[in-house]
């Protein structure tokens, strides 16, 4: 959750979280946060395993020392305060013990042996390709299959193809390194590389030479991972963003007080100067103030005089300054400020001496300006509006996939338009102003939508519920789009499932968006398990993705439904407003909603439904089950934010003010409390069976929120029902999770819900058919 979406993102973090984080997480420049059968006994396993309802002995218990708060008012009782802190060794050893207690668990279940072979299957054979950036003729993208993190490698205009940098080659990493982010030099000789040793996200960022594929011995740390370098336009240098030492972060929050340093290549590190930065000290600048709670980038374009400034932070409206180029690259630069937090800019870039932002401010579902920078004391009121929209057309929100918004190339300006989840694609001509719509090989949702300012055209990769990316290289010239040759091939037969687009019906009259996975065969009878996913937060919407492990859960007899709650931005920057702050508890009453719609229709029934969520989406699903703990059978949390009232004790916690609100102030203490899953638990209350899943490396949810959760929900709890807590000794946030990685977590999710969800002893028709 550090930038705006997910990086996904990129991915983000529905991927596990791959697709949410990620998140949640992403800069705003490009991001606005997988045989047909199992064997027949297998398959009748899957189907219908009577429940399982409750654990046959108890995890290691926790100690309580309760802390009293008075706050506002308010008393607050926290038994488990003492698992706070970073370098916490009782609680690392206690959270170590749940999880070996968690997996002798999971691994006793008796359905998680066919699962891990039906999802190891289907992963083993995928081939996935993501992240391309198209440079003077070559192709350079991430290869991942299921045995690794990724790989980066460059296709050269004739069309052969070689490896650049293999993460699992590193040493002393115990084979867990990976690729976050990377950034091809504008002519494409060079590319700098973002990778992480540690799973943490933390990264050293080191340049290749193409040629050789061989490091320039430029290399510079620590820098946190979604944030790549920024070429300068002759390609001598480039500026990061660095994290400042941890004497200097405020609070000890490694997410905070950033600098933005120069490094010009073939001289050392250390001489490299700091352009800006977050909070106080060396490299502030009066004129571009920067809080330390956000993080300041600037952008070179290549076509401009005009560099482009960039405070982000996590929520969806952001800061853009601008200044010349031949000043941005020395310290104590004037820069001129064009929109603040109040404009609602989203998203911002230049071309030439126009400057293009999309803003929410006079549309909900956003609007296209364009200043003229050339202009003395151009201001963002002298901006005008140059993209016509109609209805339900939107360029604003942050969609889940690695996607710019607006994008401009040498030729023209592209910007993604999206309608009911259908992304297309309109093109600007720079001259005359034109607007023209792209024609789109098929219909689906952008997972890659870019350009270059030093390229013509764009690269673009759709997909949908049920059908594998495929991507093209559009040509202006030709005016065609031109296939990459990297289109996904789907690694089983899910032709038997189909998407059915409906609506649930909140508990305020509101008609929320919901989608549902199916067999195209399935009995109407309310006799299927069924998993809802929801996340609710920074404006960012679940769009169409493939995701053949939870196609495989589908396939064997089961439903996995979408509820697109108030809080993400499936219909504009309103519907984002109506699930945040005060009105967060709306998107919990969307999501245990749709649980209800799914029985009306005849899919599932409350107590064969389980809720997923995580990240940011913790709060969502943690308010679901202690309001509403009768209310659906299960609950599965990822990397989970859980306790808000704290925030501003966790790393990362600053940079969520902007969507989460702060806990320090008399005005949002009352609402942020009223929606802590932790303090709202309730004791001598039968709870619904929870499986809480953190990576051990994590640094954008502190795994303490998930501990405090499930100790106190455990005391609370009268069902008997199990309270587990999932650990990966080597995972993060779940952000660069490998294709085995997701199969197996999915694997044990799946598995938790048979014995949890009941469903008829009869077989059902269809479980295992074709």
């Amino acid at each position: 959750m550090v930038g705006k979406a997910s990086k996904d993102t990129p991915q983000g973090f529905l991927t596990h979280t791959k697709d949410i984080v990620m998140l949640c997480t992403s800069r705003s420049r490009h991001r606005r946060l997988a045989s047909c059968v199992v064997a027949a006994v297998c398959s009748l396993t899957l189907g219908i395993l009577p429940a399982i309802a409750a654990q046959t002995d108890d995890p290691p218990t926790a100690r309580t020392v309760d802390v009293v708060d008075h706050i506002f008012g308010t008393t607050l009782h926290d038994p488990y305060r003492w698992m706070e802190g970073e370098h916490n060794a009782e609680f690392q050893q206690w959270l170590v013990a749940q999880g070996d207690h968690t997996r002798a668990k999971l691994d006793a279940l008796p359905t998680l042996k066919a699962w891990q072979q039906t999802l190891q299957k289907v992963s083993n054979t995928a081939v996935v390709h993501r992240a391309q950036r198209y440079v003077d003729g070559r192709l350079f993208f991430i290869r991942e299959t299921a045995e690794g993190n990724g790989v980066l490698m460059v296709r050269e205009a004739d069309g052969s193809e070689r490896e650049l940098l293999d993460p699992a080659t590193l040493k002393d990493d115990g084979g867990h390194a990976s690729i976050t982010f990377f950034t091809p030099s504008p002519d494409g000789s060079k590319v700098a590389v973002n990778i992480d040793h540690g799973g943490n996200e933390v990264t050293r960022l080191e340049v290749l030479d193409v040629k050789s594929g061989k490091p320039t011995g430029d290399a510079v740390e620590p820098v946190w991972g979604e944030f790549g370098a920024e070429w300068l336009p002759d390609g001598s240098g480039f500026d990061y963003t660095q994290m400042a030492p941890p004497d200097q972060r405020t609070g000890g929050d490694p997410l905070q007080d950033m600098r933005l340093r120069l490094h010009r290549l073939g001289t050392p590190a250390t001489q490299d100067t700091i352009l800006l930065r977050a909070g106080n000290g060396e490299g502030a600048n009066s004129s571009f103030a920067i809080t330390a709670n956000r993080f300041p980038v600037i952008e070179f374009p290549t076509d401009s005089r005009w560099a482009l400034g960039e405070a982000l932070g996590a929520q969806a409206e952001q800061r853009f300054c601008v200044t010349a180029q031949s000043d941005a690259v020395k310290p104590g630069a004037t820069w001129r400020c064009i929109a603040d937090l109040s404009d609602e800019v989203q998203n911002a870039a230049i071309h030439g001496d126009t400057l293009y932002l999309v803003s929410s401010h006079g549309r909900s579902n956003g609007e296209l300006l364009a200043l003229d920078l050339s202009r003395p004391n151009a201001s963002i009121k002298d901006a005008r509006s140059i993209l016509p929209l109609q209805g339900d057309d939107m360029i604003v929100g942050v969609s889940i996939n690695d996607t710019q918004m607006v994008a401009p190339a040498r030729d023209a300006l592209y910007v993604k338009v999206s309608r009911n989840g259908i992304d297309g694609i309109r093109r600007i001509d720079y001259a005359t102003g034109k607007v023209e719509t792209v024609p789109m090989p098929l219909m689906g949702a952008a997972s890659l939508f870019h350009a270059d300012d030093n390229q013509d055209g764009f690269l673009l990769e759709l997909r949908g519920w049920t059908t594998p990316p495929k991507s093209w290289r559009y040509d202006p010239a030709s005016r065609a789009m031109h296939s990459l040759g990297q289109d996904e091939a789907s690694p089983a037969d899910y032709s038997m499932i189909e998407a059915t687009e409906t609506e649930l019906v909140s508990k305020d009259g509101t008609h929320v968006p919901l989608t549902i996975l199916h067999r195209k065969d399935v009995a109407l009878d309310g006799s299927h398990r069924a998993i809802l996913f929801a996340y609710g937060g920074y404006g960012m919407s679940i769009v169409p993705s493939f995701r053949p492990n939870r196609l495989e859960w589908v396939k064997h007899g089961n439903i996995f439904a979408y509820a697109h709650v108030r809080g993400g931005g499936e219909k504009g920057e309103a519907w984002h407003q109506a699930g945040r702050g005060a009105n967060k508890h709306k998107g919990v009453e969307d999501f245990v909603a749709g649980v209800a719609r799914l029985s009306e229709l005849g899919y599932s029934k409350p107590e064969r439904t389980a809720l997923i969520s995580g990240s940011a989406g913790g709060l969502l699903i943690g308010n679901a089950v202690v309001g509403y703990p009768d209310r659906f059978g299960a609950a599965v949390f990822l990397v989970s934010m859980l306790n808000p009232v704290r925030l501003m004790q966790a790393p990362n916690g600053a940079n969520q003010l902007g969507e989460m609100g702060d806990p320090r102030n008399a005005a949002d203490f009352p609402w942020i409390l009223a929606t802590d899953p932790y303090q709202q638990i309730r004791p001598h209350t039968a709870y619904p069976a929870v499986m809480l899943s953190v990576g051990l490396n994590d640094s954008r949810v502190a795994t303490w929120e998930t501990g405090k959760f499930a100790a106190r929900l455990r005391t609370a709890d009268t069902s008997g029902r199990p309270v587990w807590i999932r650990t990966d000794a080597h995972g993060g946030h779940g952000i660069q999770v490998s294709l085995g990685a997701e199969a197996a977590e999915f694997a044990d999710i799946f598995a938790f819900l048979d014995a949890q969800l009941p469903v008829p002893r009869e077989d059902r028709n269809g479980v295992a058919k074709n």
